[in-house]
């Protein structure tokens, strides 16, 4: 017998929680996001946008709008907590799905269809113009920083996407769709879990936004609903005379006339928000060539955010304990060693292989010795 010594760690672990509390100082509720550094969030986002193009060619009463739904599974990761209480994400975009149908109700027709966990879809209809806009993020990571009030600073890698966009050699209305959908204020407004209302608890908030692919300023008014529900209020303004791009019309169009706004409402818990509902509508007279285009642009997002557990070590402790086992006794040095015999597949001592029958005798029969040649 041998003594051994056996080291053991302990590995005491948690999960992560964000278990912070909902008021400030002075008693008010705090609806300002908590990041911590690790943590790690789902987030399903549910995209219906309506456009209704009123075409001169068309009579009113067989004009039917474009309805486009889009759903997007992202893994959220809080990667660097900054001093001033920012945070830089890794979004990474799981999943996407998006439906066109023309028309609305029992008699909508189903124009177009993706689904990027079936491979039919990734095979044939991926590259197609209507799906490569927003599945150029599908398996990808947006690095972006974001304020505590939910609004998006900057991005990490964008630029990357531009270039990739116009690199591949695609057509060009697939290219200005691609460049389109990868404008920092459009991702911008897709990933800001706040709606950029956050920042407006205290007062109004001005900042760029877009209605679809038009550049516009947003200002936003919120206010209590109850302690954990924030509700906004926005307005937009300050459009462009002239775009290039609006989904998928590749053409110079003039905005001759824009009025829009939002309204949406935000819940919170634990310290970040849980779910949103966003409406924005838009009413616009677009100039394509001699005609005059009226359009109607309503775009409903809703948000659902879940805490994804995350084991991390809380404390380790180190611990040395003694134990003993058996030793292997080992055969005697004259003890010859054990062979196998080929012809039975048994282990022998060769003291006895010459009493063994060779391959193909019956393994009852014993050898016999050779005579004596005198």
């Amino acid at each position: 017998m041998r003594q051994v010594k056996i080291t053991v760690v302990f590995l005491l672990l948690g999960f992560a929680a964000s278990a912070h509390g909902q008021k400030q100082a002075g008693g008010k509720p705090d609806f300002r996001l908590h990041f911590h550094e690790g943590d790690v969030r789902r987030v399903q986002l549910t995209e219906i946008l309506r456009l209704m193009m009123h075409f001169p060619q068309v009579e009113a009463g067989d004009a039917k709008p474009s309805v486009r739904t889009s759903n997007y599974s992202f893994t959220e990761t809080v990667e660097k907590l900054l001093p001033d209480g920012s945070a830089i994400i890794g979004a990474s975009l799981d999943s996407f799905t998006t439906t066109i149908t023309i028309g609305e109700g029992k008699d909508a027709e189903d124009f177009f269809h993706f689904n990027s966990a079936v491979d039919w879809d990734i095979q044939h209809t991926f590259h197609d113009i209507k799906t490569l806009p927003r599945a150029q993020f599908l398996g990808q990571t947006i690095r972006f920083t974001m304020r505590p009030d939910g609004t998006v600073h900057d991005f990490q890698n964008l630029s990357a996407f531009h270039d990739n966009a116009v690199g591949k050699g695609y057509d060009y209305d697939v290219v200005h769709a691609m460049l389109s959908l990868s404008d920092s204020l459009r991702v911008g407004q897709m990933l800001e879990l706040g709606a950029g209302g956050l920042a407006g608890l205290e007062g109004t908030y001005r900042s760029s936004s877009t209605a679809t692919e038009i550049s516009i300023l947003r200002e936003v008014h919120s206010r209590l609903k109850d302690n954990h529900t924030l509700v906004l209020r926005a307005k937009y303004s300050n459009p462009p005379a002239r775009i290039e791009y609006l989904e998928g019309i590749a053409t110079p169009m003039g905005i001759m006339k824009f009025e829009g706004g939002g309204s949406g409402e935000l819940t919170f818990k634990d310290g970040f928000i849980a779910n949103s509902r966003y409406c924005d509508t838009a009413n616009v007279v677009l100039a394509v060539d001699v005609d005059t285009v009226p359009e109607e642009i309503t775009r409903v997002v809703t948000t659902e955010v879940s805490s994804v557990p995350v084991l991390r070590g809380n404390k380790i402790t180190v611990k040395e304990i003694e134990s003993h086992r058996g030793i292997v006794k080992r055969p005697p040095e004259n003890e010859p060693d054990i062979i196998l015999d080929p012809a039975t597949g048994k282990f022998v001592r060769p003291s006895k292989r010459n009493a063994l029958p060779t391959s193909g005798q019956d393994s009852t029969v014993k050898s016999q010795p050779m005579p004596d040649p005198k």
